[in-house]
């Protein structure tokens, strides 16, 4: 089919082929052979999924990337590239042979193309594959001049996480990118931040270099810093990433290079907006500028007998046997992450320094960032692969107490959430594509729970930003597409009336100016326009909107350390069974509620919601411009009145305070009959008991 004569026929074949779980690692070198050995000839496979059971040639296989690659259109290279991503993880030999035939894709004319390898071959990065060899970088560094700049973009994306075996290689790469910025200048907050990621993943190769090149980074005669030169301001980026010791105040770099970094203060620091502001950045260069120099050698030394006994055994404690496949495929294992999260004692760096000073706001960006690498395997339905990880993340900031970053805390934890859920859907609604035959109980109820955690990061939350807000408003737009996979969903248009008033929320957003559009918000512009434009209904098409969720990605997070959460607290009498509270059956009863609330605004409306044995519900409004108190704490008694007592001896009420929400366009309004949006829950619900009493 790789063959075929329809073009959509070849991309479909191979979009097949990237979707494989399971493939022998024979069959997948041979896709990358140019001529099929005597062995292949003679080797057949059963075929599957067939009446009549038939044996399939190996021989069949061979050349099939080949093919793909070559195409003469490059929606099919495309396609091709992008089967290369997901099958090279299930082996190193063929990743080894995957990396040669990119490296020739990078010339391709086309940049859809060129594109889509250098996202495979950050994928492969990730997994720990991409093992790069001296004429791979020469081709490689040479994308880092290309007039786009995405594609340069999508380059330094790679480099980061790139493992570099020498320090040849390391000095090309820093050359290359310092080439990269003497071209186009306006790339230097993403150079930067590639040089100091670089340096930082090859310690001893950074110290090597920035200790040859100080007589070139020192001060001219005259006193003059001259760090308007393109190489020298690179350089002193670098040395903020060099290997220090907190605990012992020694560094393996002069410390006078941490000072002439200071003159550098505003530039470095956008460039690294995304973990460390401003302030804690000049608080680290300062405190490194006073340690004690030693030399590379003697540092190395000392922290290698130092940790790597620690290390050993915070492996054996981290790694159980859940981790081994998650281990296998090369994926961030749990020791990355810990290594990140933990900050091993005697390992400093500036991102130790500044999760020391703000340790709850920046644990969370590192732990968001996280979450966002491991998204590819999340979107390739691996999602036993890496359940453990996101278990260590949610443990982790479980540990996080700290009342003044609450915001943030919450909103990474329903992040992290939401991405899960997100990823389990996915795996079963968009890779089968067969949502008609699915049992609709368990994936009803996940699609259940992302709709309740994204309602609370949206109406919850204050302080989102535009960004935030943004991010948000898309995994609602991914969820009601999920959701339109039933066939019920479709028919009552509710969730396609849905996704039109969350778009026009996005267009509101983006036509303010300071948040660009993503691709995927693109496209579903694009589906819905086809569905209003015709006169056919979803249900004739259920793959339209689907296809879109290809596109969708999870926007970069950086938690800005100014969220609040809004929530409740709630006591009262008669809440054991054993004390119920009296009442006459068929007159109303008053119960008095003791209530805590937590960052919430006179202007929210709030309700109490009593419901009888789930069949009858009331709600009572809660008229915060008539309560004393601030929005930051507010705490008073109220009597809710509960007007439809049971004809019985007894009673049970189940009890809770809920935000209705609204949105910016929303009309208020001022009725007590009940919310007439959507609500949620600001604390657990609680129940209380009423008996009659016994004369």
């Amino acid at each position: 089919m790789v063959r075929d004569m329809s073009v959509k026929v070849r991309v479909e074949a191979f979009n097949a082929l990237g979707k494989i779980e399971t493939v022998s690692e024979y069959i997948l070198l041979q896709t990358l052979s140019k001529k099929a050995s005597s062995i292949t000839k003679e080797m057949n496979f059963p075929g599957q999924y067939s009446e009549t059971l038939f044996r399939i040639p190996a021989e069949s296989a061979v050349l099939a990337f080949l093919h793909g690659l070559e195409d003469e259109f490059d929606v099919v290279r495309v396609s091709a590239c992008r089967a290369l991503q997901s099958l090279a993880i299930h082996s190193t030999g063929f990743s080894n042979m995957v990396v040669n035939l990119l490296m020739g894709i990078l010339n391709d004319d086309s940049m859809a193309v060129k594109l889509q390898a250098l996202d495979t071959l950050h994928h492969m990065t990730m997994f720990r594959l991409l093992k790069v060899q001296q004429p791979h970088l020469h081709m490689f560094l040479g994308i880092l001049l290309d007039s786009h700049s995405l594609i340069r973009c999508r380059a330094r994306k790679v480099l980061k996480l790139t493992e570099l075996p020498s320090l040849g290689m390391f000095k090309m790469c820093v050359d290359g990118l310092i080439r990269d910025l003497e071209l186009y200048p306006q790339d230097e907050a993403e150079v930067f931040s590639a040089l100091f990621m670089i340096g930082q993943n090859h310690g001893e190769f950074l110290v090597r270099l920035i200790n040859e090149a100080s007589q070139m980074i020192e001060p001219s005669s005259g006193g003059k810093l001259g760090y308007d030169n393109v190489r020298k301001a690179s350089y002193l980026v670098l040395a903020t990433s060099a290997p220090v010791s907190m605990k012992q105040q020694t560094c393996s770099i002069p410390p006078r290079m941490f000072s002439y970094a200071v003159t550098l203060l505003g530039r470095i620091s956008r460039s690294f907006a995304d973990i460390v502001d401003q302030r804690t950045l000049l608080a680290y260069l300062s405190c490194c500028s006073r340690f004690t120099f030693v030399s590379a050698s003697e540092f190395f030394k000392m922290e290698e007998h130092r940790l790597l006994p620690h290390q050993n055994n915070k492996m054996e404690e981290h790694l159980e046997e859940g981790d081994v496949q998650l281990t296998q495929r090369r994926e961030i294992s749990e020791y990355d992450i810990w290594r990140k999260l933990q900050l091993k004692e005697g390992e400093s760096s500036l991102l130790d320094f500044q999760v020391e000073h703000n340790k709850e706001r920046n644990c969370v960006n590192i732990i968001l960032q996280v979450v966002i690498d491991i998204w590819p395997s999340l979107k390739l339905g691996l999602i036993n692969e890496v359940a453990c990880t996101l278990r260590s993340l949610k443990a982790e900031l479980g540990t996080r107490s700290n009342h003044n970053h609450r915001g943030e805390l919450v909103f990474a934890l329903q992040y992290i959430d939401a991405l899960e859920q997100l990823g389990y859907l996915w795996h079963h609604l968009v890779f089968s594509k067969e949502f008609y035959f699915h049992e609709w109980g368990k994936l009803e109820c996940s699609l259940k729970k992302l709709d309740r955690c994204l309602r609370d990061m949206r109406y919850k939350l204050v302080g989102l930003t535009k960004e935030d807000n943004f991010l948000i408003l898309e995994l609602i737009i991914a969820n009601g597409i999920l959701t339109l996979c039933n066939i019920e969903a479709c028919a009552n248009k509710t969730t396609l009336k849905k996704l039109h008033s969350v778009m026009s929320c996005i267009e509101h957003i983006c036509g303010e100016g300071s948040t660009e559009s993503s691709n995927f918000v693109v496209e579903v512009q694009k589906s819905l326009s086809e569905i209003d434009t015709t006169s056919s209904s979803i249900l004739d098409n259920p793959y339209l909107l689907l296809k879109s969720l290809e596109h969708f990605t999870p926007r970069k997070v950086v938690s800005s350390g100014n969220l609040k959460y809004m929530e409740a607290e709630l006591h009262f009498q008669g809440s054991e069974f054993q004390n119920p509270l009296p009442f006459i059956s068929g007159l109303p009863v008053g119960l008095s509620l003791d209530i805590k609330l937590h960052d919430i605004s006179s202007e929210s409306r709030l309700w109490i919601k009593m419901s009888c044995e789930e069949k009858l519900t009331q709600f009572v409004f809660l008229d915060l411009h008539e309560i004393e108190g601030d929005d930051e704490v507010r705490k008073f008694t109220f009597v809710a009145p509960f007007y439809q007592t049971p004809k019985a001896n007894g009673f049970s009420l189940k009890i809770c305070i809920v935000l209705e929400c609204i949105s910016d366009g929303d009309q208020l309004f001022r009725g007590c009959g009940g919310p007439k949006h959507e609500v949620v829950h600001l604390c657990e619900e609680k129940e209380v008991y009423f008996s009659v009493r016994v004369r």
